[in-house]
């Protein structure tokens, strides 16, 4: 059933709160990583540690992700449309496959044309350029999120466990390629996050939300919950010495090739773990509600009332 004002909206509320605090992390990211010497020289130990691992773990990597092109995004995007249209929510499909694009688009104009990078740390000499956000990392967890939104809500948790791996592997493979920093990585999910949890609230506002009482998120929350404890351990294993060395030493010649492998460790710890916080957090926010449900018919007064067989609360 629709709620009379946006206001009184749970889910609307709950998701545009979570789109701007999202935002919001980008910048602080951006400021962190990309605006401060510190934050510079540990986004490039983690870069120059990607460079030490096997070359043919880089190489495949590196295949893996050229097989992302602009083509089998768009079929990524009909594909959750499409969704959407079957289970007859094409506005949610729709809705949710036009903020993935709109991610995308959202990091290409952010790296290429807005965002700067100042010369701060002689390490930068590794990546001289700007590279965030991760045009790739924004890809892979916008479509992964969007598929979550739209997925009926007894499938919902599972599809973030498959997909959200997916999106958390990209957003490795870039780092172990050389492709992006982590930063870049980072930057990129939160302003995936942004985009589909902001269209899920306008969704929320124009459309019907119902409940789906079968639904169960919770197995889904404890193998993410599982994976993120493994995550953050491992990277508060590295993190601690990275940090204190990097403070101490400025210079690019001072990093061993030891400390650039613990910065990449945790580089793409922190990655999973941050990934892996935005999956937990979307189905917590989305928990049992089932959005763009169907408005019920109309009858004229007076009419027969058309035969309807009875359905389980929430459809699909």
């Amino acid at each position: 059933m629709a709620n009379p004002g946006w206001w009184r909206v749970g889910p609307a509320a709950r998701l545009t709160a979570a789109a701007v605090v999202s935002a919001v992390l980008a910048g602080v990211a951006y400021v962190i990583f990309v605006r401060t010497g510190l934050g510079q020289r540990v986004d490039n130990a983690a870069l120059a540690g990607s460079l030490h691992q096997l070359p043919q773990t880089r190489m495949e990597d590196a295949s893996l992700l050229r097989r992302i092109s602009a083509d089998s995004f768009a079929l990524v995007l009909v594909v959750i449309a499409v969704i959407g249209l079957l289970r007859r929510r094409p506005r949610l499909g729709i809705g949710v496959a036009v903020a993935a694009g709109v991610a995308v688009i959202v990091t290409d104009l952010l790296k290429s044309d807005i965002l700067t990078r100042p010369f701060l740390s002689t390490t930068d000499g590794l990546l001289p350029v700007n590279s965030f956000p991760s045009g790739h990392t924004a890809t892979a967890i916008a479509c992964a999120l969007a598929l979550v939104v739209v997925t009926p809500p007894r499938w919902r948790g599972l599809a973030a466990v498959v997909a959200g791996t997916y999106a958390w592997l990209i957003a490795a493979w870039v780092q172990t390629a050389g492709w992006h920093r982590l930063s870049d990585a980072i930057g990129a999910a939160f302003i995936a996050f942004s985009a589909v949890a902001l269209i899920a609230a306008l969704v929320a506002v124009w459309r019907p939300v119902g409940t789906v009482s079968s639904a169960r998120q919770w197995p889904a929350q404890l193998v993410l919950g599982l994976i993120w404890l493994g995550a953050v351990g491992y990277f508060g294993w590295y993190a601690a010495k990275v940090l204190h060395f990097l403070s101490v030493h400025s210079d690019a010649t001072a990093l061993t090739p030891a400390v650039q492998n613990d910065a990449y460790q945790i580089s793409l710890s922190l990655t999973v773990a941050i990934v892996v916080s935005l999956l937990m957090a979307l189905l917590a926010l989305l928990g049992r509600c089932d959005l763009d449900q169907p408005r019920p018919l109309r009858i004229r007064r007076g009419a027969p009332a058309p035969l309807i067989a009875s359905r389980g609360s929430g459809g699909d």
